[in-house]
């Protein structure tokens, strides 16, 4: 009979640790979808504190996005060749950047000749 309640309070341990690993996860999964919301609604850059284009060609099917994340809304994808004329750039929380088209959205600029614009985007 003892031998029968240590077997049972291990499998109810085991059980237990693998209910609050999932839970872990679930609550990780959670907290990471939340964030795109946030990070979509990058402010576009204005005209005044970046008054300069550049223009660059898409070198394979370029989304463009609502903000400067995979995760964004894809608003429309550029053919292969198409050219593409941007303002600026900004570095992402992942170290990527991402080129703004006027009046449109974000481009990631491994998509763009010359790896997009070389003026970093001012006032955002």
């Amino acid at each position: 009979m003892r031998q029968h309640r240590q077997v049972r309070h291990r499998t109810t341990a085991t059980v237990m640790a693998t209910a609050a690993a999932l839970t872990a996860t679930v609550c990780a999964t959670t907290t990471a979808t939340a964030a795109p919301a946030d990070r979509c609604s990058q402010a576009a850059p204005t005209r005044a504190d970046n008054p300069y284009t550049t223009t660059h060609t898409a070198l394979d099917a370029a989304p463009l996005r609502m903000g400067p994340y995979g995760e964004c809304y894809r608003l429309q994808t550029y053919a292969a060749g198409t050219r593409i004329e941007v303002r600026c750039f900004i570095v992402n929380e992942y170290g990527n950047t991402w080129s703004y088209v006027p009046g449109a959205g974000w481009i990631w600029d491994a998509h763009l000749s010359g790896n997009g614009s070389p003026h970093r985007c001012l006032g955002v």
